[in-house]
């Protein structure tokens, strides 16, 4: 399950909070195109708010490969923006879904390919 950075060009992202009622929090990549590292094996991208009116903030968001089917992702959208945290991987022909499942909430971050 390999992944080129090099061919996704748009990052969105969906958080929900399951602790009670599901309430989902939608983002979208800025308009600044995803950064590659010249080893391939990370991307960095901004992402914002849907709604400006619920979250103003700009987030930063770097996802790390190791090896082809080992991913992580670190966001200063996190309280510890330096943790990596171990995502699973979904691919389709159109995208990737990297998705955080945690005790309250999960995310799904959608990479579409070029």
């Amino acid at each position: 399950m390999s992944v080129d950075f090099n061919r996704l060009k748009h990052f969105s992202m969906t958080y929900v909070f399951t602790d009670g009622e599901d309430i989902a929090c939608e983002y979208e990549q800025t308009e600044q195109s995803p950064v590659v590292a010249p080893d391939g094996n990370s991307i960095s991208f901004s992402l914002t708010n849907i709604d400006q009116n619920e979250d103003k903030e700009l987030y930063s968001v770097v996802l790390l490969k190791e090896g082809d089917d080992e991913f992580y992702i670190k966001s200063d959208y996190f309280d510890d923006a330096d943790e990596p945290y171990l995502l699973d991987v979904e691919i389709s022909d159109d995208d990737v879904k990297f998705i955080l499942e945690g005790e309250d909430e999960d995310m799904y971050l959608y990479g579409f390919f070029e």
